[in-house]
């Protein structure tokens, strides 16, 4: 496997918020394929959820990469400490999210891992900032070598994107 980068540029930052009952992955997806997002970084998920599965590494020497994923149910309520990740395409064109989050239970234990989806109903609200990135696909495919779906960036132009017009400063910023 070679190491890949690609060049984007900045376009909007999408503020979000998950009504309760909302699956975390689900609604996140949901909202920026609403908008249109391509590829997004996350940068806040701040609220909770009642509970949460998530995928740990554990060694395993039959891997190509000397480990596996061990996927681990948290019981809640658990509060989101943070959580860190991208909204990939997949090849035929689907968006999915990739989130790496940290959860605090009821008793003080920090946990996290990999969010697995359709596993993490949010409690009160998900408070959510995404920042688009243009220019860039961020997909998400098997690589054949490592036997494990990975990120791959391309640089690529989006006929559709669009970025916000040029913000204008509320009256009260201006001299």
């Amino acid at each position: 496997m070679k190491s890949r980068r690609a060049a984007g540029r900045p376009g909007r930052r999408l503020v979000l918020r998950l009504a309760p009952g909302t699956d975390l992955m689900d609604g996140l997806r949901d909202l920026c394929a609403e908008a249109g997002l391509k590829a997004g970084a996350v940068t806040v998920v701040i609220g909770g959820v009642r509970h949460a599965s998530v995928e740990v590494a554990k060694p395993d020497p039959t891997s190509p990469m000397g480990v596996s994923a061990k996927e681990v149910h948290l019981e809640g309520p658990l509060a989101i400490l943070g959580a860190q990740g991208m909204l990939c395409q997949t090849d035929d064109g689907r968006l999915e999210p990739h989130l790496h989050v940290t959860f605090v239970d009821s008793n003080g234990h920090v946990l996290g891992g990999h969010l697995v989806a359709g596993t993490a109903p949010v409690s009160s609200t998900a408070d959510i900032v995404v920042e688009e990135v243009l220019g860039v696909r961020f997909g998400r495919r098997r690589d054949p070598e490592l036997g494990a779906v990975l990120f791959l960036p391309e640089e690529k132009a989006f006929p559709e994107e669009k970025a916000f017009p040029e913000e204008k400063a509320f009256p009260e910023e201006t001299a």
